[in-house]
């Protein structure tokens, strides 16, 4: 019986989390590992789900051959080393936007605590005070706001800014106006356009955000408030403080800083800022939805699916085919291609049959991963496919065509008479291999003969694999003209061992032998 996979849990996942991955998966769960732990047990396991306390280095990383998936229960992934994982071939995945109506309701906590003195007051109401003069605040109603990054959670805070009857303004130059017009804002084309109107900023982007410096900040109107709860360094906590001396900013608000916990002794000591650690997405809800999507998205990698919560795969929408299912005809064309298509520094991608665009770049890395598996050294898969190619010289030039049933297409540029083409159906066929034309069911073992079309070679061909006690499940023919070229395409049961491949070359009528493992994990000699 099959070992089920071992996921390490580094930190609280919650209990549908744990339930979830237990009922796939042999789990080891904490609700906090020793940091220094982690390095002595990661080797041990398939997968691993961290939050925010522990950082995948590419020292860590190389301490666990076996490891094949990292996951991070949150929108991030800031703490792991997503290059060192890609070149290792191991599927990254997060949970983006799970936490955003969470992050959005903490944005507004603060802006509201902020601007209405909840904490300054709270204090003085303990020490006995009653000074209502003191702490009269200011409406959000007719405000202007200003939102950098309009995604899942700058949107949540557009919609709830709705309800506050402010006047919201937003800049991201990936998210079409139309997506901002539906959420009750309007799209500026500029930053600085964007600054100069907001009378409250708030940013919501990752850490490829704008940053935001003393130049930036300064263009705000007088009186503004600043928020931060999307990462640390975004704004300059520096800036900040500078221009709430001035009187240029009244105040800010930051869940996040540069330096987590903040040592900025003069920062923590200000009247005019309020302060949360980090606790944006930290809500009861939030973490059990994070917990429970990370970790069915772990079940469905380590099965082999490709989720959408994939950060260094392409993750296509497609209608009608599994993205499972296209990695794995992929695989199997590239092992088909490598092994009867030649060789060279292009390969040609084809995506047929009506495949969306955004399908291609996943085809071609479970492609590339198929006709690399025997050529370079360490493990090669979806994942590293492109690093691994460009290491071995290797270039794929992808196009899409429209017509037919989908279908994946791959060949050589100097060979393209050794075309391979499977489709994509939910028992794939090759309708075209080696220049011949067929339609095979995807066997486990491929053999494809290239002969003069004579009698008497097929059957001497089928009591050569008798004789070793090989069943041959499938068999299809094409030729040419009668006496001319032949191809010849046989599904196996068992993979074909070498004195048998060179009998069969050794057939004075034989032309050419190619023989392809197709499914399963690939064996390193013929048996």
């Amino acid at each position: 019986m099959k070992e089920r996979p071992r996921v390490l849990v580094t930190e609280h996942l919650g209990a549908d989390g744990l339930a979830a991955l237990r009922a796939a998966v042999e789990v080891e769960a904490h609700d906090l590992l020793p940091v220094e732990e982690l390095a002595g047990r990661i080797g041990e396991f398939d997968a691993v789900i961290i939050r925010s306390a522990h950082r995948m280095t590419r020292e860590l990383l190389e301490r666990a051959p076996n490891l094949r998936i990292v996951a991070r229960a949150g929108a991030g992934v800031d703490n792991i080393d997503l290059d060192a994982a890609t070149e290792r071939g191991v599927l990254v995945l997060n949970t983006p936007g799970a936490n955003a109506e969470a992050a959005a309701e903490h944005t507004f906590a603060l802006l509201l605590g902020l601007v209405r003195h909840v904490r300054r007051s709270d204090h003085h109401v303990r020490a006995g005070g009653w000074d209502r003069q003191a702490f009269i605040g200011t409406e959000l109603r007719g405000k202007s706001l200003g939102i950098i990054g309009i995604g899942r959670v700058g949107r949540e805070v557009a919609r709830i800014a709705r309800g506050f009857g402010m006047q919201t303004w937003a800049y991201d130059p990936y998210v079409p106006e139309e997506t901002v017009r539906a959420r009750g804002a309007t799209k500026l084309e500029s930053l600085e356009d964007l600054l100069a109107r907001s009378q409250v900023l708030t940013i919501h982007t990752p850490k490829t955000g704008p940053r935001l410096g003393r130049p930036e900040l300064s263009r705000l109107p007088k009186g503004a408030f600043v928020l931060n709860v999307a990462r640390g360094g975004l704004i300059d906590e520096t800036a900040l403080q500078s221009l709430c001396d001035e009187g240029q900013l009244a105040g800010a608000a930051l869940d996040v800083f540069s330096h987590e916990p903040p040592v900025d002794a003069g920062l923590l000591a200000r009247e005019d800022m309020l302060f949360t650690c980090h606790l944006g997405g930290s809500t009861n809800e939030a973490m059990s939805s994070i917990g429970t999507r990370i970790a069915q998205a772990v079940v469905r990698a380590l099965a082999g699916d490709i989720p959408e919560e994939a950060v260094n795969l392409p993750f296509p929408s497609l209608d009608g085919v599994v993205p499972a299912r296209l990695l794995e005809v992929g695989r199997v064309l590239g092992r088909i291609v490598g092994a009867t298509g030649g060789e060279g520094p292009v390969l040609h991608v084809a995506c047929r049959g009506g495949l969306p665009d955004e399908a291609a770049p996943m085809a071609a890395r479970a492609i590339l991963a198929g006709l690399l598996e025997r050529v370079v050294d360490g493990p090669v898969n979806p994942v590293n496919a492109a690093v691994r190619a460009k290491e071995a010289g290797l270039q794929a030039r992808i196009g899409v065509e429209a017509g037919g049933a989908p279908r994946l297409a791959a060949w050589f540029a100097e060979r393209p008479d050794r075309e391979v083409e499977i489709t994509l159906e939910e028992q794939p066929r090759v309708q075209r291999l080696a220049g011949g034309r067929f339609d095979l069911r995807l066997p486990r073992h491929l053999l494809l003969t290239q002969h003069r079309d004579l009698p008497g070679v097929v059957g001497r061909v089928g009591t050569l694999l008798g004789n070793a006690g090989l069943n041959i499940a499938t068999l299809e023919l094409d030729r040419e003209i009668p006496g001319g070229r032949a191809l010849m395409a046989l599904g196996l049961d068992d993979a074909p061992g070498l004195e048998l491949l060179r009998a069969l070359g050794n057939l004075p009528e034989m032309e050419g032998i190619y023989a392809v493992q197709v499914t399963g994990a690939l064996e390193e000699e013929p048996r």
